[in-house]
């Protein structure tokens, strides 16, 4: 299942980085993954919310279900300042027989560089588990990452690819440094029909939106997540994304539904 997982990814970051870089907004929609950070589904890529305004400000809610009351509440917001700083947070809450909050995720990214179809950006993440596994105090994860993410075509249809690798340094405060790493693309489906409103979105990962009880569990053989992405408007001070996904589809027992909306403003 592993190797599966990452042949599919490998094949798609290989065959869309091969056709040529052009700007990465007509082949995506500035979306927010789980955790708040611009990206795909769990991937964060290298572009900030809110990249040709001097501050933005988006709030969303998400939620995954994986059957009868297995639910995650995902309520989201991100902050873009001077075109190349984001900080975004995530409140993590449970909808099973210990429904209450479970994890507070706050995170920050800094785009190093932005040049036609291609941009590099650092990033990284901080959870407060609010209930740890072992019954004792709140505790503490986090995580680094080097994003990049750059435009092509695929079938002749705007595409753009995000790779993420970095390291799980803290687990529980415990001192981890676990290689993680993820890959995806969102492309354009039916420009000419859609005019740029629709994307198909799918990223595959080793980690998820939180470190402790998510219901994307990417944490032993990887998670594969893919779905549809709706951009309503496209232009001017407001936004707004919703996404329509499935989440984890090649684990049997751990396949989910996904949706997440989010709206936003610049300033």
């Amino acid at each position: 299942m592993k190797k599966s997982l990452l042949f599919i990814g490998a094949l798609a970051l290989i065959v869309l980085s091969s056709l040529g870089a052009q700007s990465t907004s007509s082949g995506s929609a500035n979306g927010m993954t789980f955790n708040g950070a611009t990206g795909l589904i769990i991937v964060p890529d290298a572009r900030i919310g809110w990249g040709n305004s001097k501050f933005g400000l988006d709030i969303g809610y998400g939620f995954v279900w994986t059957g009868d009351q297995d639910m995650d509440h995902l309520p989201r917001f991100s902050m873009s300042i001077a075109q190349v700083v984001e900080i975004h947070g995530l409140f993590h809450f449970g909808n099973d027989s210990h429904a209450d909050f479970k994890n507070m995720v706050l995170g920050a990214k800094f785009k190093l560089v932005e040049k036609g179809g291609s941009a590099l950006a650092l990033g990284g993440d901080i959870e407060f588990d609010n209930r740890a596994p072992d019954g004792g105090n709140d505790q503490v994860s986090s995580k680094i990452y080097l994003a990049a993410t750059y435009g092509g075509k695929f079938f002749n249809a705007p595409a753009v690819t995000t790779a993420t690798i970095g390291w799980q340094m803290f687990e529980a405060g415990n001192f981890a440094f676990q290689f993680v790493y993820g890959m995806g693309f969102s492309m354009s489906l039916f420009p000419q029909t859609f005019d740029n409103h629709v994307f198909w979105i799918t990223d595959f990962g080793n980690f998820s939106y939180a470190v402790y009880r998510p219901n994307i569990n990417a944490g032993s053989r990887g998670a594969f997540n893919t779905g549809i992405r709706i951009r309503p408007f496209k232009k001017g001070r407001f936004k707004m994304v919703i996404d329509l996904l499935g989440t984890d589809l090649l684990d049997a027992g751990q396949r989910g539904l996904g949706m997440s909306i989010s709206g936003g403003l610049a300033f």
